[in-house]
């Protein structure tokens, strides 16, 4: 399943490296977060997009992870109201 860092990575067109608050800010993404299910503290390396619009913890994630940036991105254009998203 793929983390918010991963998603940040394809945002940005890298591949690894390091990243700062303003390059996660520049793709419309947070850098630190909390769990939906458990409330525990999460960072980009270890959330998870969940299919309910909340970040997850590995534990809680429970099957409603993405497995690639691109399902996740196009579930994200449906959430948006693009009913046509690729």
């Amino acid at each position: 399943m793929i983390t918010i860092l991963d998603v940040a990575y394809t945002r940005l067109g890298k591949s690894g490296g390091n990243l700062t608050g303003g390059d996660f800010e520049s793709v419309g993404l947070q850098i630190m977060g909390g769990c939906e299910g458990c409330g525990a503290s999460l960072a980009a390396y270890n959330a998870y997009p969940s299919t309910t619009g909340y970040w997850r913890c590995r534990d809680c994630l429970c099957g409603a992870g993405f497995k690639t940036v691109e399902e996740f991105e196009k579930a994200e254009l449906r959430a948006a109201g693009w009913r046509d998203a690729p």
